[in-house]
């Protein structure tokens, strides 16, 4: 060794005060490497090993390098494994990151400002603070909360005193949601999985179930979960020991993605998918896919075609299922998603719009809607980016081509406009600026690849029946949905008037052979009737408000137009209860009827459930307990399909059943039911409210049930007050619920078209 090397040596007792400062000092070593760093090898110094950088290097600035044993093989297996590994951890930490709480994720906040170099000279980074923190946290059972942060000041002398008025309830929690697949990743990691524990989040495609806030997204007013958090105010508490898990039984997904379709989709998925769904939602050309499935002719957009082909036969699996404890559709829709990336969002093809457009309403299926939300986003702008929304003069484009681009346009703005609704979100789905054709009701035999011109439209039902039935509806009620989500709320003349410009017309437009009271094919029935369901459900959230605010107010007096409104939501109800019941019993059942069948019946059964509550001695109480009790039948025989009937099942009994004479479960039936359908999906069965006596005065009814329900959870508040909390935020609820007519600050309803 020369000399100039040992002349800058450090002496032993500046070493050992250079050791002893790091120890003292807060900046830890985040761990520990096997063997000493390059540079104290060299220097025949005293390592300690210290990751990322020991303490001699880090006092002298010198840069730390510790040696690899080996170097790693630079081979394909190698990678794969990697890449496996790599998504491995990923699923995990994505798992152990949705347990956390928002507030809680320091690495989300603000970082705090970078310290000068020369200040921050010589120290190792910071790294343990927050490991610190949470071990802390959990070791000694007190939270850290985060630190104060004093407003700006025009937050706080800026304040429009006009919004206390709203009485707007903030939400419990924010709006954060996660569905990834929780058991997928327990199966992966079990040891891991059971040190995390936690419950799993209540998982409902319909947004009825998904009453809390860091559930489902926001859910708001015309949702079915906006009603029954009026109803049941309590009931975050009450679901939070009860969550689902439907993936119990799932089998481990392929990691690796696999792009030869053939392999795993077989002409029994695929038939499975054109026999049900497709007649419904026809976005694909079935003649087409068949022949380029069988390769007679070219596959387009190469990987993109494969990921449809796994997502036509997810469907088609799902559909056809036996029970609804087959996973199988899972797996082939977790392949389909893994040959997905980032790339996909460079390109734009009509097989891809197609391909999201299905994702889409395949996961809201499968209870993750905030998942099947995005999808649906990504395909209408995507198809707006293709000119989907256009049709150009003198355009050299075969009526086939162009037939199949009305279709992909009008079936993708029928999930997006329906997940809408669902979700009480507004309607992002434009309007403005479309300019093509409603779908044309041909057989796939009139218009072939070989077709130079269009056929006549056909005069008996064909596969896009449906879809051209249910565009036109959308289009021509759109506005109605858009007046009930947005404020001033809708007086009920306003409703009643839109109801005959907008949706009477559509209605008198039906074709003679669709219309709810033709007899259709048996493989149609299923299309005929979601449509005249939709049209129900729309009219039973235009009046729902009276409902609730006769339920709401004692002895209100109603005006001529409230009354009918009134009349009208609860012979909806009526109707779409009767006509599930009645499909139910005579129609083929599998698991998309099944779905569409429970999401309607379930919202329409609140509406028996309100005024029974409200008024169990009525003369029409009579009528209410029976189409409360059918809906309750007609869930149950759903179940075998449905894992999310037993929820829906448990969630009436505890809002009503104590009015069902004959029919009130005792909590052990309840739970044996719920056991023999689902053991995942049980919910708690007991209820909070005391019994009731039937000769109780309906007056008392409503003073003793909603306004008690309403206390428990806001007891400092009036009931009404408490209901516009309840139903959401943003909604104006109690101006509504007080109001007989508007104030003089408000015009009246806009000018509508004619």
């Amino acid at each position: 060794m020369d000399r100039a090397a040992l002349a800058v040596d450090p002496p032993a007792a500046d070493f050992l005060h250079a050791e002893t400062s790091t120890t003292t000092d807060s900046s830890l070593p985040i761990g520990y490497a096997d063997q000493a760093c390059k540079e104290c090898r060299r220097r025949k110094a005293r390592c300690n090993r210290g990751l990322p950088t020991c303490d001699y290097c880090t006092k002298y600035r010198r840069h730390c390098l510790y040696e690899k044993h080996s170097r790693t093989p630079l081979t394909r297996k190698h990678l794969t494994e990697v890449e496996t590994r790599l998504e491995k951890a990923e699923a995990l930490l994505r798992q152990i990151t949705a347990q956390i709480p928002p507030h809680l994720r320091t690495w989300q906040h603000d970082a705090p400002a970078v310290p000068p170099p020369d200040a921050s000279l010589g120290q190792s980074p910071d790294l343990s603070g927050s490991i610190h923190a949470g071990q802390a946290s959990a070791g000694d059972g007190i939270p850290i909360a985060p630190k104060e942060q004093t407003p700006p000041q025009s937050a706080v002398t800026d304040h429009d005193p006009e919004h206390d008025k709203m009485l707007e309830g903030p939400p419990v929690d924010d709006f954060e949601w996660s569905e990834h697949d929780a058991e997928y990743s327990r199966e992966l990691f079990p040891e891991e999985a059971a040190a995390i524990g936690g419950e799993s989040p209540l998982l409902d495609g319909m947004g009825s179930l998904s009453i809390d806030d860091s559930e489902g997204g926001y859910l708001g007013v015309a949702s079915g979960a906006a009603l029954l958090r009026l109803l049941e105010p309590n009931a975050r508490r009450h679901r939070a020991g009860s969550r689902s898990k439907p993936f119990q039984n799932l089998s481990i997904y392929p990691l690796t993605p696999q792009p030869d379709p053939n392999r795993h989709v077989s002409e029994a998925m695929i038939d499975a998918y054109f026999r049900m769904y497709h007649l419904s939602y026809p976005i694909i050309h079935e003649p087409t896919f068949r022949a380029q499935y069988s390769q007679v002719i070219p596959r387009p957009n190469g990987v993109c075609w494969s990921v449809l082909a796994y997502v036509v036969a997810a469907i088609g699996v799902w559909t056809s299922a036996s029970t609804s404890q087959d996973t199988l559709d899972l797996a082939l829709f977790s392949q389909a998603r893994g040959m997905l990336s980032f790339n996909f969002l460079e390109v734009g093809n009509v097989t891809l719009v197609q391909t999201l457009t299905l994702a889409s309403n395949y996961v809201q299926k499968r209870d993750k809607p905030n998942s099947g939300y995005n999808y649906s986003g990504l395909a209408s702008r995507m198809a707006m980016g293709l000119g989907l929304h256009k049709e150009f003069q003198g355009w050299n484009i075969s009526p086939l081509n162009m037939e199949i681009r009305r279709r992909v346009w009008w079936t993708l703005g029928i999930f997006d406009i329906g997940a809408s609704i669902t979700f009480s979100r507004p309607n992002v789905w434009p309007f403005q600026g479309v300019e093509v054709a409603f779908p044309l009701n041909v057989s796939d035999e009139d218009l072939t690849p070989a077709s130079h011109s269009y056929p006549p439209e056909s005069n008996h039902m064909t596969p896009y029946t449906a879809v051209a039935t249910q565009a036109r509806f959308n289009t021509a009620t759109y506005q109605c949905y858009d007046r009930v989500i947005s404020k001033p709320p809708p007086t009920a003349e306003e409703m009643l008037h839109m109801e005959a410009t907008h949706i009477a017309p559509w209605l008198a437009s039906i074709p003679s052979f669709f219309k709810v009271t033709a007899i259709v094919p048996l493989r149609y029935a299923h299309a005929q009737a979601v449509c005249d369901w939709r049209l129900r459900n729309l009219r039973i959230i235009m009046y729902r408000p009276f409902v609730i605010r006769k339920s709401l107010i004692n002895g209100a007096e109603l005006d001529p137009s409230s009354k009918e409104a009134h009349k009208r939501c609860l012979a909806d109800a009526k109707s779409t209860i009767v006509s599930i019941a009645g499909y139910w019993a005579t129609k083929e059942h599998n698991r998309l009827s099944a779905w569409y069948g429970l999401y309607f019946i379930f919202q329409a059964a609140l509406i028996p459930c309100i005024c029974l509550r409200s008024e169990p001695s009525a003369p029409e109480s009579p009528a209410w307990r029976s189409q409360i009790i059918t809906a309750l039948e007609t869930i149950q025989a759903m179940a075998g399909l449905n894992a999310s009937c037993a929820r829906c099942h448990s969630t009436i009994l505890d809002l009503c059943g104590r009015y069902l004479d004959g029919y009130e479960t005792e909590p052990n039936q309840t739970l044996q039911f719920q056991e023999n359908l689902s053991p995942s999906a049980m919910l708690d069965s007991t209820t909070f409210e005391e019994p009731w006596s039937m000769d109780k005065p309906a007056g008392d009814v409503s003073n003793g049930q909603m306004n008690g329900v309403l206390n428990m959870m806001w007891p400092n508040i009036s009931p009404l007050d408490a209901a516009d909390v309840g139903m959401g935020e943003n909604t104006g609820w109690l101006e509504f619920l007080q109001a007989s007519s508007y104030d003089d600050g408000w015009a009246g309803p806009p000018s509508l078209p004619q």
